[in-house]
C-alpha cells in the first residue's frame, strides 16, 4: 500500500535527516533507510535528492508529501469521529484564546462545563490571534475563541458567531474632559457614551500593530479622519488600562475585558458612539477537518452563557 506507514515519510521529509528521523521514531537507522528503498521502489520513483543534505524532495517527492498529508488528516478525523461514538462525553479539547480573553471568559464558562461534562479534559493554549490561526491550521488545537479580523483564513478556516461586542474607551476618571462628558452625556447599554473625538482630547494608549484589537481601531479611526496623540504602543491590554487608571491617557478596550480591570474610580468604561467599534466573537476551526463532539458542546456552552448575559 502507497500510503503504509506514513509517519515514517513525513518524518524523513520535515527532519531532512535519516538520522534524525530515526531518532524522533524510536527506529533504527538501517530499517529506516530500508523503509525508504521499498517505498521509492514500490512507487517507482525518487522521492528524495539522495546526494543533497540536508534530505530535500524532489518534485514527485513534494506531490507525494501533500497526498500522505491529506491521508493522514482524513486517519485522524476517522478515529476522532470514532472516539465520539465510543466516548460520546469523554476524551480531550484543546482550546486556543487570547490572553486577556481567557482571563475574563473562562471563570464565567469552564466552571459550569466542567461540571455537566468532568469527563473532558481541557487544553489551553493562550497567545495572539495569529499565534492561534497558525495552530489550527497545524492541528494543535480543536477551537479557538477569538474576535473575528478581516485577514482570517476564511478559505481554510470556518467560524461560528458567540456573540458582537462593543469596544469600549476607557479614561481616566478625573481628567477634566471626562468629568465634562460625564456631566451632560447619553447612557446605553448602563454606561455613559462618548465621541470618538473624544482623542482629540487627551493621548490614547494603543495596542501594537498586528492585534486584531489594533486593526479594528485603526480602521475606526481611518474611517472618522483622526490622528489622535499616541502615547505609546504596548502588547498588553492589561497595561493600556493601568496606564489609563493613572491618568496617561485613554485606551480601547473590548467590553470583555473591562471585567479584568474595573479600577472602580480611576477609570470610565465609555461606550463610543461609532458603529465601527462593533465586532463579533467567534468560535473557529479548521473545513477540512472533523470537529469532535466535546467541541460542539463546548461551543453550544458558550453561547448559552454568552446569550444569558445580554
Amino acid at each position: 500500500m502507497i500510503f503504509r506507514n506514513y509517519e515514517y515519510f513525513l518524518t524523513i521529509a520535515d527532519s531532512g535527516s535519516l538520522t534524525k528521523a530515526a531518532e524522533q521514531l524510536y527506529v533504527s537507522q538501517p530499517s529506516l533507510s530500508q523503509y525508504l528503498k521499498r517505498l521509492e521502489s514500490s512507487l517507482g520513483v525518487e522521492l528524495f535528492d539522495h546526494k543533497s543534505s540536508p534530505l530535500k524532495l524532489t518534485y514527485i517527492g513534494q506531490r507525494y508529501y501533500n497526498y500522505v498529508k491529506k491521508v493522514k488528516q482524513l486517519d485522524e478525523n476517522v478515529q476522532k469521529e470514532f472516539r465520539d461514538i465510543q466516548q460520546q462525553t469523554g476524551g480531550r479539547l484543546r482550546l486556543g484564546v487570547a490572553f486577556w480573553r481567557g482571563a475574563c471568559l473562562l471563570p464565567d464558562i469552564f466552571p459550569a462545563f466542567h461540571k455537566a461534562y468532568p469527563g473532558i479534559h481541557l487544553e489551553l493554549l493562550e497567545g495572539r490571534a495569529s499565534q492561534l490561526e497558525s495552530a489550527l491550521m497545524s492541528g494543535k488545537i480543536d477551537i479557538a475563541v477569538l474576535n473575528l479580523p478581516h485577514t482570517l483564513h476564511y478559505d481554510k478556516l470556518t467560524c461560528e458567531i458567540l456573540c458582537q461586542e462593543r469596544i469600549l474607551l476607557a479614561a481616566p476618571t478625573q481628567h477634566p474632559y471626562t468629568q465634562s462628558l460625564l456631566q451632560d452625556c447619553r447612557v446605553l447599554g448602563g454606561r455613559p457614551v462618548a465621541p470618538l473625538d473624544m482623542l482629540n482630547h487627551m493621548p490614547l494608549i494603543l495596542t501594537k500593530p498586528g492585534q486584531n484589537l489594533t486593526h479594528e481601531i485603526t480602521y475606526a479611526l481611518n474611517r472618522h479622519q483622526l490622528e489622535p496623540d499616541i502615547l505609546l504602543e504596548t502588547g498588553n491590554l492589561t497595561t493600556a488600562i493601568n496606564l489609563a487608571a493613572r491618568g496617561m491617557g485613554c485606551a480601547f478596550v473590548p467590553e470583555e475585558g473591562a471585567k479584568v480591570c474595573l479600577h472602580p474610580g480611576e477609570v470610565t468604561y465609555f461606550t463610543v458612539d461609532s458603529p465601527d467599534l462593533i465586532w463579533e466573537l467567534g468560535a473557529v476551526y479548521r473545513k477540512d477537518t472533523y470537529l469532535p463532539k466535546i467541541a460542539r458542546l463546548f461551543i453550544a456552552s458558550v453561547k448559552q452563557q454568552l446569550s444569558g448575559q445580554v
